[in-house]
């Protein structure tokens, strides 16, 4: 079924109907994200997070309670759900799903923006919530055997050369220019060999960076949206937070001191084998390599998707990093932790 757009009113009302929380004062959009639509609902009762979630592959809003539910009795700071007027979860009108969830103040911190204290804690958050949910069943798989079996080299070409037929029809130069890189690189990511059985798997929170941690002035306030909360690499998820967060890697560089210090806090609450810090590099640059986050922008209808045009442009700049200067990492990684 389409989606049918709602301005506030509407909004309002669906959710006073679904929802036994008093009425509603006011409905603020909240735009950070880039896919599903949030809103900071205050009512009578109290303050309120509602989202109008996208139900693309990659979602499973159905889990993030129970992973929330599990995460908070380990103290770790997420929000609590609240369950609709028929005992649910999830609601759904028209085409939309969505849940309302405990509103928690703090500030998202800009990408590679993070201060020192930050980078230390976003390592150990990520440690604990890895440690935390090896206590609840496996979750659905994300980068593992069906990721690698679709995200061929030849897939990501095919979607390049749609995204690049799209930004010539809108005259975007950059995305041209990093399109065209991104086809020529394929041919050489083909010799990335990737052994998936020898990494450490963890349940996890499927997206986890710098957007998705709520902060205070010196500590997190909270790390939210589990929706795609996933089973990965957790060397995939380790790197990736930590170059979405340094400063050092606005321009698409990988500090090798930051990393080190990065995988060292994570690793007091969350190992990895040796194999998983050999190939942490490999693993996100052929990752970075085939996924078009230009399609995504592409089609994406959020009133918010420069963001992910801003995605796209940084980590084509990381894939010519990574392109020039991986086995040199790799081998300073195995050097400070095998």
């Amino acid at each position: 079924m389409s989606k049918q757009a709602f301005n506030k009113s509407q909004w309002k009302r669906i959710i006073e109907d679904n929802y036994g929380i008093g009425s509603i004062k006011e409905i603020k959009p909240i735009l950070e994200g880039a896919s599903s639509e949030c809103f900071h609902i205050i009512t009578e009762k109290g303050e309120y997070l509602f989202k109008d979630i996208e139900m693309i592959f990659m979602n499973h809003p159905d889990k993030e309670p129970l992973i929330n539910s599990a995460l908070s009795e380990k103290g770790i700071p997420v929000s609590k759900f609240c369950k609709t007027k028929a005992g649910e979860y999830l609601g759904q009108h028209m085409g939309h799903t969505f849940h309302l969830q405990s509103f928690i103040k703090g500030k998202v911190l800009e990408l590679n923006k993070a201060p020192e204290w930050f980078m230390e804690d976003s390592a150990v958050m990520l440690g604990r919530i890895h440690k935390a949910l090896e206590e609840i069943p496996l979750l659905s798989s994300g980068i593992g055997e069906d990721f690698f079996r679709f995200m061929t080299p030849e897939n990501a070409k095919a979607s390049y050369e749609k995204s690049l037929n799209m930004a010539m029809k809108c005259n975007e130069q950059q995305n041209i220019i990093d399109l065209e890189y991104r086809i020529k690189l394929l041919g050489k990511i083909k010799n990335i060999r990737l052994e998936l059985d020898k990494f450490t798997y963890k349940n996890t929170h499927g997206d986890y960076f710098i957007s998705q941690i709520l902060c205070g002035d010196n500590s997190i306030n909270a790390v939210i949206d589990f929706t795609s909360a996933c089973v990965h690499p957790a060397c995939w998820e380790l790197i990736r937070s930590y170059s979405y967060a340094d400063p050092k890697c606005a321009s698409g560089n990988i500090d090798f001191e930051n990393l080190a210090k990065y995988i060292y806090n994570y690793m007091k609450y969350s190992k990895l084998n040796n194999y998983d810090i050999k190939m942490m590099p490999y693993l996100y640059f052929y990752q970075l390599a085939v996924c078009d986050y230009f399609s995504q922008y592409y089609e994406s209808s959020n009133s918010n998707k420069k963001v992910l045009c801003h995605y796209a442009h940084w980590s084509t700049m990381l894939c010519r990093w990574f392109e020039k200067n991986i086995d040199e990492l790799a081998s300073k990684l195995i050097k400070q932790f095998c």
